[in-house]
């Protein structure tokens, strides 16, 4: 399982609000769903990234959601790797050892660091 340590840099500019559909942990893989909540990218719904969760949030609590970061992880990352999302059941921060799984939402540009950004449009409706 990959762990964030947090998101080290963002802007707010590229970040918005909404309320979480399940219970969430900071730097995870999310969505927005048609019902206007944030759900975590797994192995359910792993074909679409609308950013990363900046903090832990209860069901329904509302969370910032950036789509623009670098986030420092505590599995090693292959730097210069493409970072995917993955495919995990529960939700995952993305990680180069997720590869061929999820979407491609960045790069490695240090053992411990991804830089993110989700892509326009993005892969798939939510």
């Amino acid at each position: 399982m990959v762990v964030s340590y947090g998101i080290t840099m963002y802007d707010p500019r590229h970040s918005f609000k909404a309320a979480a559909g399940e219970a969430l942990t900071m730097g995870e893989s999310v969505y927005i769903s048609t019902d206007g909540e944030v759900y975590a990218v797994d192995n359910g719904k792993s074909t679409i990234c609308h950013g990363w969760v900046l903090e832990d949030a209860a069901e329904n609590d509302y969370v910032t959601v950036v789509i623009y970061c670098r986030m420092r992880l505590d599995t090693t990352q292959t730097i210069g790797a493409l970072v995917y999302t993955g495919a995990v059941s529960g939700g995952s921060p993305p990680s180069t050892t997720l590869a061929a799984a999820g979407v491609v939402v960045g790069f490695a540009i240090a053992a411990d660091m991804v830089l993110l950004h989700t892509t326009f449009p993005p892969p798939a409706a939510g």
